[in-house]
């Protein structure tokens, strides 16, 4: 019997089980959450507790929730069941990761790259420790990427089956998606390296299946008790307050907006042009937190292979994956327009893509290295690799032990009748004693204090705000001091007890 030959067992899988290794790490090595974790945590317990439209009641987009609830059922606590969906996510983010480089190049050298990239990835791989619907979304439409290419290579009809369907399921972690699986057939007819019938072909082939996919499960979820209507209307209701503020914004506001922009005197003269004003910041916020998420040391190696031409990219391929960038730009930059907020997260599915040319970049620099013989090439491309794993695994930041060391005490030494009153989200779910954990906000004010009985705890992670608060003449008299954590120099934590006067 001749011997396995693991050399040539597919990059995919190792890259796919060294993964899953590290995603355990998330499991018996967890790290402080995030607060939507809570969110979700909970609405997965009235899932399981109160029934699916409970659930959709207390949040509008319950779907991971109730694939948490899911996963538990089979013996696992809520938590452990969601690191378990995001690990299973991030397997199929770093597969479709490596599948798209490999229709690109499909040399030993550049998938081996490509799957070292995306593991030590910095800004993506900080998300392991988090419990956030957004791995489901990325995992998903990246995956949904490839079929993509690979419909427009073959123009088989499985796989602009697999594309959209996949990209219904990331409809249920991010709305983003609807907007991708019908977008993205309109792109095919813009490529100009195909004649009209390949295009219309391939365009017939996703649009239809988009269109038949979407009924169906529209379908499906009206047959077993989803009202789609309502979730449309409340899915909208969450924005229409920041819409009306963009397009009917109030008289008195933009004219005091005006005033602290520009100055009373030149507010006179420049109000008029205070649209274009906001939509070029905004868009500035836009590039920066794409830069934020696509990190630094990606950043400057794709700028390297942009100046010195390192990219080689088939231009059918090229046009494949910028449809889905150009699509992605669109919904962040009107996403801002309306909220005036955006997060690094909310751009990490455009840098994935972007991201998609450094293990081509550093794979023809290591190739070049080795016919020269340039050892220090190599060497700083290890380095390299090394300092992208150690921060994206390796937290540089503050340890947030003193969250936890606060719900010890609580724990230990203050009676368990005692209602807690906080603004940090794990202190409320750990202590117990907070009904509503995940609805805790990060400023408590003033009513909430004085309103608090007798013996209540105070448990406040600081800030400025809180401290001014505290520390104010008419909520100082209230409180009496019990502890600090770490320690009473470095207030992290404050614990108070509410007296009466």
């Amino acid at each position: 019997m001749s011997q396995f030959n693991w050399r040539q067992l597919d990059i995919r899988i190792y890259a796919v089980c060294a993964s899953l290794m590290i995603s355990l790490f998330t499991i018996f090595i967890p790290d402080t959450l995030n607060d939507d974790a809570y969110v979700y945590i909970r609405t997965a317990g009235i899932a399981l507790d109160d029934g699916i439209a409970a659930a959709f009641q207390h949040y509008s987009w319950a779907t991971y929730s109730l694939l948490i609830a899911t996963v538990s059922q089979v013996g696992l606590d809520l938590f452990s069941a969601a690191f378990i969906i995001n690990g299973l996510f991030y397997a199929l983010l770093v597969y479709a990761f490596v599948s798209i480089i490999s229709e690109i190049d499909n040399s030993r050298l550049t998938l081996t790259f490509a799957a070292i990239c995306v593991l030590v990835y910095p800004q993506l791989n900080e998300y392991r420790y988090l419990i956030i619907r957004d791995i489901g979304f990325w995992a998903l439409t990246l995956f949904s990427v490839w079929l993509f290419i690979r419909h427009r290579k073959t123009r088989k009809f499985k796989f602009a089956f697999g594309c959209c369907s996949v990209l219904i399921l990331a409809a249920f972690f991010r709305a983003e998606a609807a907007a991708f699986l019908f977008l993205i057939p309109f792109t095919v007819l813009l490529d100009k390296q195909k004649n009209n019938k390949a295009k219309k072909q391939i365009f017939v082939h996703l649009m239809a299946t988009a269109i038949g996919f979407s009924m169906i499960a529209i379908l499906l979820l009206a047959l077993i008790g989803f009202d789609i209507p309502s979730l449309f209307v409340e899915f909208v209701s969450v924005y229409e307050p920041f819409v009306a503020s963009t397009f009917s914004p109030n008289e008195l506001e933009l004219s005091a907006l005006s005033t602290l922009l520009f100055g009373e005197y030149a507010a006179a003269y420049s109000a008029e042009y205070i649209s274009i004003f906001m939509a070029t910041g905004l868009l500035a916020i836009l590039f920066a937190n794409v830069f934020n998420a696509i990190g630094g040391p990606y950043f400057f190696v794709l700028v390297y292979g942009a100046i010195f031409k390192k990219i080689k990219i088939d231009r059918d391929l090229a046009n494949a994956v910028l449809g889905y960038i150009l699509i992605n730009l669109v919904i962040l930059f009107l996403f801002l327009f309306i909220t005036r907020y955006l997060t690094s997260r909310y751009a990490m599915m455009i840098c994935l893509l972007v991201a998609l040319a450094v293990p081509l970049i550093l794979s023809e620099l290591y190739r070049q290295a080795l016919e020269k013989k340039q050892s220090l090439v190599t060497a700083a491309l290890v380095l390299f690799l090394s300092y992208c794993a150690a921060d994206a695994y390796y937290s540089f930041g503050d340890s947030k032990s003193f969250v936890f060391d606060s719900i010890d005490w609580i724990a230990d030494s203050s009676d368990k009748s005692r209602r807690v009153i906080t603004n940090n989200h794990a202190i409320a779910y750990y202590s117990g004693r907070v009904e509503n954990y995940d609805s805790v906000l990060k400023f408590l004010t003033q009513d909430q204090l004085l309103n608090a009985v007798e013996e209540d705890l105070i448990v406040i992670e600081m800030n400025h705000e809180m401290t001014r608060l505290v520390e104010s003449d008419l909520i100082a008299p209230n409180l009496k001091f019990e502890i600090a954590f770490p320690d009473n120099e470095d207030r992290r934590v404050s614990v108070y007890s509410r007296i009466q006067l």
